[in-house]
Protein backbone atom coordinates (compact mmCIF):
# COMPACT_ATOMS: atom_id res chain seq x y z
CA UNK A 1 0.00 0.00 0.00
CA UNK A 2 2.62 2.37 0.64
CA UNK A 3 4.13 2.09 -2.71
CA UNK A 4 1.01 2.53 -4.05
CA UNK A 5 0.58 6.01 -2.11
CA UNK A 6 4.11 6.92 -3.57
CA UNK A 7 3.31 6.22 -6.58
CA UNK A 8 0.87 8.47 -6.68
CA UNK A 9 2.97 11.09 -5.43
CA UNK A 10 5.74 10.35 -7.92
CA UNK A 11 2.98 10.68 -10.61
CA UNK A 12 1.91 13.78 -9.62
CA UNK A 13 5.24 15.89 -8.96
CA UNK A 14 5.55 18.68 -11.28
CA UNK A 15 9.48 18.15 -11.55
CA UNK A 16 8.83 14.89 -13.17
CA UNK A 17 6.67 15.70 -15.82
CA UNK A 18 8.94 18.36 -17.71
CA UNK A 19 12.11 17.81 -19.01
CA UNK A 20 13.51 15.26 -22.01
CA UNK A 21 12.76 12.17 -19.83
CA UNK A 22 9.89 13.67 -18.41
CA UNK A 23 6.52 11.83 -17.52
CA UNK A 24 5.01 14.48 -20.41
CA UNK A 25 7.49 12.96 -22.94
CA UNK A 26 7.33 9.28 -22.04
CA UNK A 27 3.32 9.80 -22.39
CA UNK A 28 3.24 11.24 -25.89
CA UNK A 29 6.02 8.23 -26.83
CA UNK A 30 3.37 5.66 -25.20
CA UNK A 31 0.09 6.70 -27.12
CA UNK A 32 2.39 7.01 -30.28
CA UNK A 33 3.33 3.65 -30.37
CA UNK A 34 0.54 2.16 -29.67
CA UNK A 35 -1.46 4.47 -32.32
CA UNK A 36 0.72 3.12 -34.89
CA UNK A 37 0.46 -0.52 -33.56
CA UNK A 38 -2.99 -0.28 -33.83
CA UNK A 39 -3.14 1.12 -37.18
CA UNK A 40 -0.88 -1.42 -38.76
CA UNK A 41 -2.91 -4.38 -36.79
CA UNK A 42 -5.95 -3.00 -38.59
CA UNK A 43 -4.52 -2.38 -42.17
CA UNK A 44 -3.84 -6.34 -41.56
CA UNK A 45 -6.63 -7.55 -39.73
CA UNK A 46 -9.95 -5.65 -40.64
CA UNK A 47 -9.86 -7.03 -44.90
CA UNK A 48 -8.89 -10.28 -43.49
CA UNK A 49 -11.86 -10.21 -40.78
CA UNK A 50 -14.18 -8.48 -43.91
CA UNK A 51 -13.25 -11.73 -46.32
CA UNK A 52 -13.81 -14.48 -43.92
CA UNK A 53 -17.09 -12.56 -42.68
CA UNK A 54 -18.38 -11.70 -45.94
CA UNK A 55 -17.28 -15.32 -48.13
CA UNK A 56 -17.69 -17.57 -44.74
CA UNK A 57 -14.15 -19.19 -46.42
CA UNK A 58 -11.07 -19.56 -44.03
CA UNK A 59 -12.80 -19.22 -40.78
CA UNK A 60 -11.62 -22.45 -38.97
CA UNK A 61 -8.29 -21.82 -40.49
CA UNK A 62 -7.87 -18.09 -39.55
CA UNK A 63 -9.43 -19.35 -35.48
CA UNK A 64 -6.75 -21.74 -35.41
CA UNK A 65 -3.63 -19.13 -36.37
CA UNK A 66 -4.80 -16.33 -34.23
CA UNK A 67 -4.91 -19.21 -31.37
CA UNK A 68 -1.02 -19.35 -32.25
CA UNK A 69 -0.49 -16.07 -33.37
CA UNK A 70 -1.61 -15.03 -29.67
CA UNK A 71 0.51 -17.56 -28.07
CA UNK A 72 4.02 -15.93 -29.59
CA UNK A 73 5.53 -14.36 -26.59
CA UNK A 74 5.53 -10.63 -27.38
CA UNK A 75 8.88 -9.78 -25.86
CA UNK A 76 10.37 -13.07 -27.32
CA UNK A 77 9.67 -11.44 -30.80
CA UNK A 78 11.21 -8.06 -29.56
CA UNK A 79 14.18 -9.59 -28.63
CA UNK A 80 14.67 -11.10 -31.99
CA UNK A 81 14.12 -8.26 -34.23
CA UNK A 82 16.24 -6.32 -32.04
CA UNK A 83 19.33 -8.38 -32.74
CA UNK A 84 18.65 -7.62 -36.61
CA UNK A 85 17.48 -3.82 -36.35
CA UNK A 86 18.74 -2.52 -32.81
CA UNK A 87 17.64 0.98 -31.74
CA UNK A 88 14.96 1.57 -33.72
CA UNK A 89 11.24 1.22 -32.91
CA UNK A 90 10.39 -1.62 -35.44
CA UNK A 91 10.68 -4.79 -33.63
CA UNK A 92 8.36 -2.92 -30.50
CA UNK A 93 6.07 -2.17 -33.48
CA UNK A 94 6.06 -5.68 -35.17
CA UNK A 95 5.32 -7.18 -31.25
CA UNK A 96 2.88 -4.81 -30.46
CA UNK A 97 0.76 -5.57 -34.46
CA UNK A 98 1.20 -8.95 -33.50
CA UNK A 99 -0.49 -8.78 -30.45
CA UNK A 100 -3.18 -6.71 -31.40
CA UNK A 101 -4.20 -8.59 -35.08
CA UNK A 102 -5.99 -11.34 -33.13
CA UNK A 103 -8.64 -9.77 -32.02
CA UNK A 104 -9.39 -7.31 -34.40
CA UNK A 105 -9.55 -9.88 -36.81
CA UNK A 106 -11.62 -12.13 -35.15
CA UNK A 107 -14.24 -9.60 -34.28
CA UNK A 108 -14.82 -8.60 -37.10
CA UNK A 109 -15.04 -11.73 -39.37
CA UNK A 110 -17.41 -12.03 -36.50
CA UNK A 111 -19.49 -8.80 -36.69
CA UNK A 112 -19.69 -9.36 -40.72
CA UNK A 113 -21.22 -13.00 -39.92
CA UNK A 114 -23.54 -11.61 -37.40
CA UNK A 115 -25.47 -9.48 -39.75
CA UNK A 116 -29.03 -11.69 -39.88
CA UNK A 117 -29.40 -13.74 -43.60
CA UNK A 118 -32.62 -11.33 -44.28
CA UNK A 119 -31.12 -8.46 -44.02
CA UNK A 120 -28.25 -9.62 -46.71
CA UNK A 121 -31.57 -10.96 -48.79
CA UNK A 122 -32.98 -7.57 -48.74
CA UNK A 123 -29.73 -6.11 -50.10
CA UNK A 124 -29.72 -8.36 -52.93
CA UNK A 125 -33.62 -7.79 -53.29
CA UNK A 126 -32.08 -4.17 -53.93
CA UNK A 127 -29.75 -4.86 -56.56
CA UNK A 128 -26.95 -4.44 -54.84
CA UNK A 129 -23.47 -6.08 -55.08
CA UNK A 130 -21.59 -8.29 -52.84
CA UNK A 131 -18.93 -5.51 -52.93
CA UNK A 132 -22.41 -2.46 -52.10
CA UNK A 133 -23.85 -5.09 -49.79
CA UNK A 134 -20.80 -5.70 -47.52
CA UNK A 135 -20.28 -1.80 -47.38
CA UNK A 136 -23.53 -0.39 -47.37
CA UNK A 137 -25.26 -2.63 -45.05
CA UNK A 138 -22.69 -5.68 -43.43
CA UNK A 139 -20.06 -3.43 -42.34
CA UNK A 140 -22.64 -0.57 -40.91
CA UNK A 141 -24.53 -3.78 -38.85
CA UNK A 142 -20.96 -5.10 -38.03
CA UNK A 143 -19.99 -1.84 -36.06
CA UNK A 144 -20.35 -2.57 -32.84
CA UNK A 145 -18.52 -5.95 -32.15
CA UNK A 146 -15.68 -4.50 -35.07
CA UNK A 147 -15.41 -1.34 -32.07
CA UNK A 148 -15.29 -4.34 -29.40
CA UNK A 149 -12.29 -5.51 -31.19
CA UNK A 150 -10.59 -2.93 -31.82
CA UNK A 151 -11.14 -1.86 -27.74
CA UNK A 152 -9.92 -5.10 -26.89
CA UNK A 153 -6.77 -4.63 -29.02
CA UNK A 154 -6.31 -0.78 -28.38
CA UNK A 155 -6.27 -2.42 -24.63
CA UNK A 156 -3.98 -4.73 -24.90
CA UNK A 157 -1.66 -2.50 -26.98
CA UNK A 158 -0.91 0.41 -24.40
CA UNK A 159 -0.81 -2.32 -21.32
CA UNK A 160 2.06 -4.36 -23.53
CA UNK A 161 3.85 -0.87 -25.10
CA UNK A 162 6.06 -0.66 -21.71
CA UNK A 163 8.48 -3.35 -23.42
CA UNK A 164 9.40 -0.24 -25.63
CA UNK A 165 11.41 0.62 -22.17
CA UNK A 166 12.92 -2.60 -22.10
CA UNK A 167 15.22 -1.91 -25.02
CA UNK A 168 15.81 1.75 -23.90
CA UNK A 169 12.75 3.35 -26.83
CA UNK A 170 10.93 5.52 -23.98
CA UNK A 171 6.97 5.12 -22.88
CA UNK A 172 6.20 4.42 -19.52
CA UNK A 173 8.18 1.34 -19.52
CA UNK A 174 11.71 3.34 -19.12
CA UNK A 175 10.18 4.52 -15.61
CA UNK A 176 9.14 1.15 -14.81
CA UNK A 177 12.74 -1.12 -15.99
CA UNK A 178 15.03 1.94 -14.43
CA UNK A 179 13.10 1.84 -11.03
CA UNK A 180 13.42 -1.64 -10.37
CA UNK A 181 17.10 -1.64 -11.87
CA UNK A 182 17.80 1.36 -9.05
CA UNK A 183 14.91 0.11 -6.58
CA UNK A 184 12.94 3.18 -7.17
CA UNK A 185 9.71 1.78 -6.14
CA UNK A 186 7.71 4.77 -6.75
CA UNK A 187 8.90 5.35 -9.87
CA UNK A 188 7.75 1.75 -10.67
CA UNK A 189 4.41 2.22 -8.93
CA UNK A 190 3.41 5.68 -10.05
CA UNK A 191 4.14 4.64 -13.93
CA UNK A 192 2.11 1.18 -13.71
CA UNK A 193 -0.45 3.92 -12.49
CA UNK A 194 -0.17 5.64 -15.71
CA UNK A 195 -0.26 3.02 -17.70
CA UNK A 196 -3.45 1.51 -15.28
CA UNK A 197 -5.12 4.91 -15.82
CA UNK A 198 -4.16 4.96 -20.27
CA UNK A 199 -5.95 1.72 -20.58
CA UNK A 200 -9.10 3.02 -18.68
CA UNK A 201 -9.47 6.29 -20.34
CA UNK A 202 -9.23 4.54 -23.67
CA UNK A 203 -11.93 1.83 -22.07
CA UNK A 204 -13.96 4.38 -21.29
CA UNK A 205 -14.24 6.44 -25.24
CA UNK A 206 -14.83 3.25 -26.89
CA UNK A 207 -17.60 2.66 -24.46
CA UNK A 208 -18.42 5.83 -25.39
CA UNK A 209 -17.94 5.59 -28.93
CA UNK A 210 -20.15 2.00 -28.85
CA UNK A 211 -23.10 3.96 -27.15
CA UNK A 212 -22.92 7.10 -29.36
CA UNK A 213 -23.15 4.58 -32.79
CA UNK A 214 -26.30 2.93 -30.85
CA UNK A 215 -24.57 -0.23 -30.85
CA UNK A 216 -24.95 -2.25 -27.85
CA UNK A 217 -21.65 -3.18 -26.32
CA UNK A 218 -20.05 -6.76 -26.86
CA UNK A 219 -17.77 -8.20 -25.19
CA UNK A 220 -14.13 -8.97 -27.26
CA UNK A 221 -13.53 -12.17 -28.25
Amino acid sequence: MRDILDGFGWLTTADNWWGKNGIAVALGEHLRYSLYALLGAAAIGFPIGLFIGHTGRGRFVAANLAGLWRAIPTIGVVGVLFDWKPLTLWPVLVALIILAVPPIMLNTAAGIDSVPPDVRDAARGMGLTGWQSLWQVEVPNAVPLILAGVRSAANQVIATATIAGFVGLGTFGVFIFSGIGTRQYDKVAGASIGVITLVLVVELLFASLQRLIGGRATRPL
